[in-house]
């Protein structure tokens, strides 16, 4: 038998809130604690898990950036006449979203999700590179798996393209296998489930069983061709459900009709923050600050706390002024959305219901107190199988 594998599951907005009140695999993962998140999405969280770096650091944050110069979608002006149930229809943006990445070539995530056609002209979208595949972090770190490669050794990865059924059914037959000696599951459909019916209710619970019995049918079957198998499961952030929608987006349009985007101001409206930009008269700040500090649904985020989270960028690439949503409430119509959605991340990452999970079989050394520190323990635990080999 082999004497050990290390397995890394990845489950998205797997929350410490809602796994330790689901007492999520308490048995087999009794090494429990809390795993502090970012300030943004996956899209900030997951390049640090991969690199141990923090947004400032890799270069990555929002999906869109105010970057006209840079924009790739200048031939969105032609759709800009659409009505906006058509232009904000699902299938009109799954499809021109598949035309787009075909077109420019990119391996990464990319989804146009309801981000106006009007605007795209003046965005630039940030994650054109596949962020697991080398090359693909913007600021050039190393993931986690080209450490593994330099380590000589057996390793494998889910493919994130894949669905969650596809991701275990490879990685069983790598188990059956008995070679590989690290391992990284990506579990993506707890947090669509979520997404679409909050954290509670038949649909979640049934989610959470066909997690919880994959786990278990996989741990099985590793101890059939392992002596040792250990289990680290983690996410990137956790989960709230939404109790209000605002309609900040449209309302903010009518406040300022003498204001034009892309001379006057820019902002990109995601699901629970806004972010602005101020290209043009210094006096429209002001305007936007005191009209954002009066309403009642969110605050405006200082740099002292974005520079505390590792998310102030000395270019202001992601935005000059950013406005925070209280958690519960998201922006509908947004960028990413044009009505409700019932589960929500992306609010204040020091509340609990945003605190990621770090669940293990075995204790480790120096468990992670934050989602980048994952990389070290990842790292930590290719060191100690090279360590293993015989010298020659």
């Amino acid at each position: 038998m082999t004497p050990s594998i290390d397995l890394f599951v990845f489950v998205d907005a797997l929350g410490w809130e809602l796994a330790q009140r689901r007492h999520f695999l308490a048995d087999l993962l009794p090494h429990r604690q809390p795993c502090d998140t970012l300030f943004g999405y996956s899209c900030t969280c997951d390049p640090s898990i991969l690199t141990g770096t923090l947004p400032h650091e890799h270069g990555h944050f929002s999906f869109f950036a105010y970057d006209p110069k840079n924009s790739p979608f200048r031939w969105a002006r032609w759709l800009g006449w659409l009505p906006g149930l058509v232009a904000g229809h699902h299938r009109v943006r799954n499809r021109v979203s598949k035309w787009v990445a075909a077109r420019e070539g990119y391996t990464g995530y990319f989804q146009l999700y309801s981000t106006p056609f009007k605007r795209l002209p003046l965005l630039d979208y940030t994650e054109k590179r596949d962020l697991y595949e080398p090359g693909g972090i913007l600021g050039g770190q190393p993931a986690i798996f080209e450490y593994w490669k330099k380590l000589g050794i057996p390793w494998t990865r889910s493919d994130w393209r894949a669905g969650d059924q596809a991701n275990v059914d490879a990685l069983a037959a790598r188990l059956r296998e008995g070679k590989v000696r690290l391992a990284y599951l990506f579990n993506a459909g707890l947090d669509a489930t979520m997404h679409a019916h909050t954290t509670t209710g038949p649909e979640t619970d049934a989610a959470f069983a066909r997690l919880e019995k994959w786990l278990r049918e996989l741990d099985a079957l590793a101890r059939q061709n392992y002596t040792e198998v250990r289990w680290h499961i983690f996410s990137d952030h956790g989960m709230a459900d939404t109790r209000e929608c605002t309609r900040m987006m449209p309302e903010f349009d009518t406040a300022f009709p003498e204001l034009r985007y892309g001379r006057d101001y820019a902002a990109a409206w995601d699901s629970t923050m806004a972010r602005f930009w101020f290209p043009g008269d210094a006096s429209v700040r002001p305007k936007v600050e005191a009209w954002l500090a009066a309403r009642p649904e969110g605050r405006i985020i200082t740099d002292a706390e974005l520079s505390r989270w590792g998310c102030l960028f000395p270019d202001r690439r992601y935005g000059e002024l950013f406005y925070l949503l209280d958690e519960g409430t998201i922006f509908a119509p947004s960028f990413m959305n044009q009505r409700r959605v019932p589960g929500m991340h992306g609010f204040d990452p020091d509340l609990p219901n945003s605190r990621a999970c770090w669940l293990t079989s075995h204790p480790v050394q120096n468990p992670p107190a934050r989602i980048e520190q994952i990389y070290h323990v990842m790292q930590t635990a290719a060191d100690r199988i090279a360590s293993e080999r015989p010298a020659r």
